[in-house]
Parts: C-alpha cells; sequence; structure tokens
C-alpha cells in the first residue's frame, strides 16, 4: 500500500519515465503539456496544405489576347481551366476602343465562361476542339454607357442597360502541345476562332424579318497560351 502511494506521488511528480505517463490522445480537451506533438503537426499540416491549395487554385493557368468579338478592338486576360479533362474554363479580360468617332478610347472588362465538350486528338502534339460554346459579360467605362436610365429618359424607355451586355458564343480551336524539352513559359499554344452575337441583338433581331445573321454576329480570332 505504502508503495503504491509512493508511485503514485512520483508519477504525479513527473520523476518517472515517460512510458509511465499519459501522452494524451492529442484532441483538444487535453491540457497542452500531454497532448501527442505528431497529433498537433499533423493538424498544423493540414491547415497550411488546405491554405496552399486555396491560393494555388486561384493562381492564373492560361493567358489569352483576342482580336475584335464585341470586347474591343484588342484584349488581353488570364484564365482558369478546370473540371473534368478541363472542360471548363473561366477568363477574365481587359481590352479597349479606339476612339473613332467617339471623344476619347474606352476600356473594356469582360468576364467569360467556356464549356468544351470534347476533343479530338490528331497526333501526339496537335489537338482539336471541334466545339466550344459558353457565354461572357461585357462592361465599357465612360459617361456615355449607363447600367440604368438617366432620369432624361421617361421611366422603362429603352428597358435595357447599355454599360452591360450578355453574349453568347460558339467556336473552335487548334491546340498544339510543346513537347517538354522545348517548354519555356508555356506548355500549350491554342489558335481560336469564335462568332457571338448579345442580348440586344437577339432581342432586335426576332420581330424583325430584315435583320440578317450577319447583322448581329461578331467573329473573333485569339491565342490562348497554357502555363500549366
Amino acid at each position: 500500500m505504502k508503495s503504491l502511494l509512493v508511485s503514485l506521488l512520483l508519477i504525479a511528480c513527473g520523476l518517472l519515465p515517460a512510458t509511465a505517463q499519459s501522452v494524451g490522445c492529442g484532441c483538444d480537451s487535453c491540457p497542452a503539456a500531454v497532448r501527442d506533438p505528431a497529433l498537433t503537426a499533423s493538424r498544423y499540416q493540414r491547415h497550411t496544405d488546405r491554405y496552399r491549395s486555396f491560393w494555388q487554385r486561384l493562381t492564373p493557368r492560361q493567358t489569352t489576347l483576342q482580336y475584335a468579338g464585341s470586347i474591343g478592338l484588342l484584349s488581353a486576360g488570364v484564365g482558369w481551366h478546370y473540371g473534368p479533362r478541363d472542360q471548363w474554363e473561366t477568363e477574365f479580360l481587359v481590352g479597349f476602343l479606339p476612339r473613332y468617332e467617339r471623344e476619347r478610347v474606352s476600356a473594356t472588362f469582360t468576364l467569360k465562361q467556356r464549356f468544351r465538350p470534347w476533343v479530338i486528338p490528331v497526333s501526339s502534339r496537335w489537338e482539336i476542339d471541334p466545339l466550344t460554346t459558353g457565354l461572357f459579360f461585357n462592361t465599357i467605362s465612360g459617361e456615355n454607357f449607363w447600367s440604368r436610365e438617366p432620369s432624361r429618359y421617361p421611366k422603362r424607355y429603352y428597358g435595357f442597360s447599355t454599360k452591360i451586355r450578355t453574349h453568347v458564343f460558339l467556336g473552335q480551336r487548334l491546340r498544339y502541345n510543346i513537347p517538354t524539352r522545348n517548354r519555356l513559359y508555356n506548355k500549350s499554344v491554342t489558335l481560336y476562332y469564335e462568332l457571338s452575337t448579345c442580348d440586344l441583338y437577339l432581342v432586335s433581331a426576332i420581330p424583325n424579318s430584315n435583320v440578317r445573321l450577319s447583322d448581329i454576329l461578331s467573329l473573333c480570332f485569339g491565342v490562348r497560351m497554357e502555363m500549366f
């Protein structure tokens, strides 16, 4: 009995070997002194891995340069591809409209969502996307464009915004996969074209038989460079 009491006293004072002491379960309810360091480190690693993974997903994976297409004379931006077989793409583009008959140059901003249903491999280096489709939203800087009707117009006189346009498009692409030994900044280069139209053009064309298809379609050409 007396020896048992002595043993308990030594354990409480920490004088017995660590194997005779409880190392705790590693849960948050255990005192810090008895938590399992391995479990604490594991939780820390999971937190940091999730943090790094979040910011890695936000890193742009491709760059795009586009000519025309109802979003400015020339536009450039970054994008992301994701989903099964990278079928989905999101791009943010900034472009400009020359002055022409306007008072000043205008900037354009575009958010584009693209879907490619399938890919046709031609060789180990070449691929064809026979169909790409999607939509994009475009806005133009400047006081001549508004999201709400100015007070000088009667209420619901126009019924639409001149500031933001919604577009739908169809297109095709040709992709070249750069050999690994020749890669510098990008792993592939893609050429594409797209035909698009916007909500305002569609609303104007449906009741008006005099509007031709060429009047409401816009053509663009572009190059897309995939980094990883």
